[in-house]
């Protein structure tokens, strides 16, 4: 999950009559009911659930799904609980869009980075993918979680974040891949850079997805 960085306002929801926002300090208007309160080790927070919902309702779509995301795979919160509760705010500023926003979420993922990279191939119009999905040898012996996956075809795509530089993490994964590649999958690596102009990769992800279907069905 996404921790605050020192340079992210801290958002307040408080009843009318409100204090105004200053800087570092986003006040809005509302009403919480004690179920949507929890206690942390700062004091008195918004719950899991309506801190997801209220990220869908605020953030800019291009943060949202990500951050949203995050939350629920922390704590392992399904699709329908945050519908349940986008109901209870029924009639509230930005809940037709966090609804739009959440047909498009999956738990599963575990960054927002993983989420961006997940719904450029989506509306791309390529077939979903799943994440994290589970890869095991022959003997049943764990390989790989692999970022997005299309098992059928045995494809993926994982993002090499800045610590996959480091040499240790290197050679780790050097190994990985070796191992995955015996196994038959094509693992496509992405960076920020591949995923501020992602048009080659997805050529290149559509063009796998459509021959290995078609060996696949040769082999049927």
């Amino acid at each position: 999950m996404p921790e605050a960085g020192a340079g992210d306002d801290v958002v307040v929801i408080a009843p009318r009559p409100a204090p105004r926002s200053r800087e570092g300090l986003r006040v809005r208007e509302g009403r919480l009911e004690r179920d949507e309160l929890v206690r942390t080790a700062l004091g008195w927070a918004t719950s899991p659930a309506r801190t997801a919902v209220d990220l869908l309702r605020t953030l800019p779509d291009a943060r949202a799904p990500g951050a949203a995301e995050a939350v629920a795979h922390r704590w392992s919160l399904t699709p329908e609980a945050l519908r349940a509760q986008l109901e209870r705010r029924a009639g509230a500023r930005g809940v037709v869009r966090a609804h739009r926003l959440l047909a498009r979420l999956d738990p599963r993922a575990e960054s927002p980075r993983e989420t961006s990279l997940r719904l450029l191939v989506l509306d791309a119009g390529l077939p979903p993918p799943v994440p994290q999905h589970e890869v095991r040898d022959a003997d049943g012996a764990f390989v790989a979680r692999l970022d997005l996956a299309w098992p059928q075809q045995r494809v993926a795509v994982e993002h090499d974040g800045a610590h996959h530089r480091d040499p240790r993490q290197h050679s780790r994964d050097l190994a990985r891949h070796n191992r995955l590649r015996a196994l038959g999958w094509v693992v496509l690596q992405v960076d920020a850079q591949v995923l501020a102009r992602p048009e080659e990769l997805l050529r290149h992800l559509a063009r796998l997805l459509v021959t290995r279907s078609g060996r696949d069905r040769r082999r049927a």
